[in-house]
């Protein structure tokens, strides 16, 4: 866990430099939509829609298999139970 948060400051540090040093005004433009930033801003943005596209994208297949696997699981208790009943159906009564 240590290590986890020890990758997560460097990661972050690195971060912050890289905005520091990219802090020039750049204008992004798509059809009639301008917008000024700087580029460390733009990219983050960008980073952002890019991992939310893929969560998205993502989602209906990531519900198939936990509908599938609750499916599986459902399944599995029920087989183990006739197990065993059938387990103790099977052992001789004593005495």
């Amino acid at each position: 866990m240590q290590f986890l948060v020890f990758i997560a400051i460097v990661i972050a540090m690195a971060l912050v430099v890289f905005a520091v040093q990219n802090a020039t005004a750049v204008t992004l433009t798509f059809l009639s939509w301008e917008f000024t930033g700087s580029l460390a801003v733009i990219l983050a943005l960008t980073f952002a829609l890019g991992v939310l596209t893929g969560v998205f994208l993502s989602a209906p297949a990531w519900l198939r298999k936990a509908r599938e696997a609750r499916t599986h699981r459902r399944r599995v208790q029920e087989l183990e139970r006739e197990v065993s009943m059938s387990s103790d159906e099977q052992r001789p009564q004593g005495d």
